[in-house]
């Protein structure tokens, strides 16, 4: 029976993980509708002026070139159809969702479902894996490098998977630089496991067999960028740069939980929840658990010991967001096999983010990060044969161009401020309002388009008119 009822559990395996990949696939299709938002306008923006693959690599010396996204962005054209320019990031995502059931499922079927589960409608992994930036590809990549690692230190592999490894991170550093953070748990994480089971000189000689090759790929992606940087003559450039600024960093951590859990409201108390799961799962018997306490404590931890700039950005935390998903995924599949406290608390868990998730991508999918395209329609409703529209300022620039472009609607837009044109477009950041009526060269102007974005990301607009 036993054998029976083990062959039978594989049989709905597949039908079940194809189920749950066609989920996830379909969320970020959804999502991937409407115009690019700031990011992702400036991106396809940036890879236009470079003009060719090479120049992905040595004309873009900026921090929203995530270059193999870039290089899709060339290849698929500028004001290609939104969810073909988001395509590699839809693909890549989805695919995470396998590699994600597989890490589970080396604890077993169900634990590998739950896992995919959480991938696959992860609000903080739809987000990112139906946009075109490079953070879908990276987390691919990095997945993939913890399954490898995570068979080598079992000794489930026959020949040390070093090569693959230095292709992952070379490939998922030059899709989002966050990667580096993804390598320093992986790597420290065989570390510390190596120590453990082999003695210091041992686990040394190891690392530098199985690590050595990925730290210099990594080295070489460094070296490209700065290199090219440095040829240019105008250094590696930051299109926003803010200082360390601990609110901002506390922020941007409980925005990262909420929206991995599918549960976005803004507490104190989320900043709880890492350090109490990670105590939790090792007494539940959860795996890996050197490399949780690296990417879910010891990553923010570093962050804020370094005061380093731009943190207030919830998705520099993927890192982390992907490690909590797989140790909770981990803690929920085991609770379901225990006592009966344990297995109620785990299904509840469960139901809990789920439900949330699926309500928050369901969001995504009907708010559209803000669509900017709604301003080319508006635009187009009232000027068929083209506008000529002046910014407010330079940020909503790429934007407009991208879903003019798409829309194959001629738009002039100036950003002179005079004379007053018809229209005027003007973008906001969170926290900022639009006025009622604005006045340009003794012009005023009402509002007759807006849309406010709502999750991780997207860009608030008001598209006003020339009062007569």
């Amino acid at each position: 029976m036993g054998w029976e009822s083990r062959a039978a559990g594989q049989r709905n395996y597949w039908p079940l993980l194809g189920a749950i990949v066609i989920a996830g696939f379909a969320f970020r299709l959804a999502g991937a509708q409407g115009g690019l938002w700031l990011d992702e306008a400036w991106s396809a923006e940036l890879a236009r002026e470079a003009g060719t693959p090479l120049g992905v690599f040595l004309n873009i010396n900026h921090d929203n070139n995530h270059h193999l996204n870039s290089l899709w962005l060339q290849l698929v054209g500028f004001g290609a159809a939104p969810p073909l320019a988001r395509a590699l990031s839809i693909v890549t995502s989805t695919a995470a969702i396998l590699v994600a059931a597989a890490i589970g499922r080396r604890r077993g079927d169900p634990i590998g479902l739950i896992t995919a589960a959480l991938f696959a409608l992860s609000p903080m992994l739809v987000t990112l894996g139906s946009e075109a930036r490079g953070y879908a590809p990276m987390s691919l990549a990095l997945t993939i490098a913890v399954l490898l690692t995570d068979r080598w230190l079992m000794g489930q592999s026959q020949r040390r998977p070093a090569t693959a490894l230095a292709l992952c991170f070379f490939l998922g550093a030059f899709s989002q630089l966050t990667m580096f953070f993804g390598f320093c748990a992986v790597a420290g994480w065989a570390a510390f496991a190596l120590w453990k089971e082999r003695g210091f000189r041992a686990a040394l000689i190891e690392m530098l067999r199985l690590f050595g090759p990925a730290a210099l790929s990594l080295a070489a992606v460094v070296a490209i960028i700065l290199g090219a940087a440095h040829a240019a003559g105008t250094g590696f450039q930051f299109g926003r740069y803010e200082p360390f600024g601990l609110m901002l960093f506390l922020h941007a951590l409980i925005e990262m939980l909420g929206y991995s859990f599918g549960l976005p409201f803004v507490s104190v108390w989320w900043l709880v929840v890492p350090p109490a799961l990670v105590l939790l799962a090792r007494g539940e018997g959860v795996a890996r658990m050197g490399l949780y306490r690296l990417a879910i404590i010891a990553f923010p931890l570093l962050l804020a010991l370094l005061q380093a700039g731009n943190v207030e950005h919830p998705r520099y935390y993927l890192v982390a967001s992907m490690m909590l998903l797989l140790m909770v995924a981990e803690m929920v599949g085991l609770a379901l096999t225990r006592g009966r406290w344990r297995r109620w608390t785990g299904a509840a868990a469960l139901a809990v983010i789920l439900a949330g998730s699926i309500w928050q991508d369901i969001d995504l999918a009907i708010n559209r990060r803000g669509d900017p395209g709604g301003a080319v329609r508006a635009l187009a409703a009232r000027a068929p044969g083209g506008a000529r529209v002046l910014l407010d300022r330079s940020t909503g620039y790429a934007m407009l161009e991208a879903a003019a472009a798409h829309a194959r609607y001629p738009l002039a837009i100036v950003e002179t401020p005079c004379p007053a044109e018809r229209f005027l477009f003007v973008d906001r950041f969170k926290g900022e309002h639009f006025p009622a009526a604005i006045t340009r060269c003794g012009a005023t102007y009402r509002p007759i388009a807006q849309a406010y974005a709502r999750g991780l990301s997207g860009t608030h607009w008001t598209l006003y008119e020339r009062a007569r």
